[in-house]
């Protein structure tokens, strides 16, 4: 009588653990908050407040190796506008593939939406390509030298 008391046991217990795991699921699942990104076959969900806080987690310490590179002020400020506007850019392109993703938005306003990220995005582009120009002019002013240049250059594309 012992034993088929146990097996009993292990089997409400085996049915309530199952449970348990396809209410979890169901809960992901049914979650409206999530941005699904799409790449190479690989599906990633990440809720929003998981996207601020990896952006988050990046800046404090982004900088500190431009604060310690010993290139002047003007270079360390226009690397940090780069590395700002790279930042900015890559954050709307995921507003972008997130909003390209969505089936549930009205078409009209799904492609209202769509050109202002695109303008917003076209803006950022050009922001960075006058921030690096601004580089190639502090070298060619002779403010930074060569070694500089590629030393920001570096810093630049981290």
């Amino acid at each position: 009588m012992k034993i088929s008391n146990q097996v009993s046991s292990f089997g409400a217990t085996h049915a309530t653990i199952k449970e348990a795991g396809n209410a979890a699921t169901e809960s992901l699942e049914s979650s409206s908050a999530a941005t699904t990104v799409a790449a190479e076959g690989i599906k990633v969900s990440l809720s929003e407040a998981g996207i601020q806080k990896s952006a988050d987690s990046k800046k404090p310490e982004s900088n500190a190796d431009i604060d310690s590179s010993g290139l002047p002020d003007q270079t360390q400020k226009t690397l940090k506008m780069i590395r700002e506007l790279k930042q900015k850019i890559e954050e709307k392109q995921q507003e972008l593939q997130a909003l390209m993703a969505d089936q549930n938005v009205d078409p009209e306003l799904k492609k209202s939406q769509l050109g202002a990220l695109l303008s917003t995005i076209s803006t950022l582009t050009a922001g960075l390509a006058t921030a690096n120009n601004a580089l190639e002019k502090q070298a060619k002013s002779g403010k930074i030298s060569a070694d500089q240049l590629g030393q920001a250059k570096q810093l630049a594309a981290r």
